[in-house]
């Protein structure tokens, strides 16, 4: 896989990447660098969980092999805090690459940075405010956007 210099700049101080693996073409995704996330299905027919990427292994899963995929629809999975992408108590937002702080010196990250705190159950594991603000809006519930609008009157990144 062949990566651009400036995706290589963006990437090369984080402790940890996020990859993904199509279970077809042996295709990978990064998402620290913000690419859209592959599909996460599962095969009635087969009876398997696939990770399909979306340009060509889809349409073959669909159209030639026949396959009855489904998305599962996932409970929302109480997670422990997360840990962040880089050394100490800094991390970078993983769709504009933002840096930012810690919850103090214990390796986690703020509350706020976490989509899970927000009631989503995305890919992403850090998101800052403004990144959060633009993709999943809608999907915050009414008590969350509050929340969300008390932050952003505060000046919280």
């Amino acid at each position: 896989m062949k990566i651009t210099r400036k995706d290589f700049e963006r990437i090369r101080h984080l402790k940890f990447l996020d990859i993904q693996q199509c279970s077809f073409c042996h295709r990978l995704n990064i998402l620290n660098l913000g690419w859209k996330p592959f599909g996460k299905f599962y095969c009635r027919l087969h009876e398997a969980e696939y990770l399909i990427c979306w340009e060509l292994c889809y349409k073959v899963c669909l159209n030639i092999w026949g396959c009855e995929l489904y998305r599962e629809v996932e409970k929302p999975v109480v997670q422990g805090p997360v840990k962040p992408n880089k050394p100490y108590d800094w991390s970078n937002c993983y769709l504009c690459f933002k840096e930012l702080k810690g919850a103090g010196k214990h390796g986690v990250i703020k509350n706020r940075n976490n989509p899970s705190f927000w009631g989503l159950s995305i890919e992403y594991k850090i998101l800052c405010l403004k990144c959060l603000g633009k993709k999943y809006y809608q999907k915050l519930n009414r008590s969350k956007r509050r929340t969300f609008n008390k932050y952003l009157k505060r000046g919280y990144e």
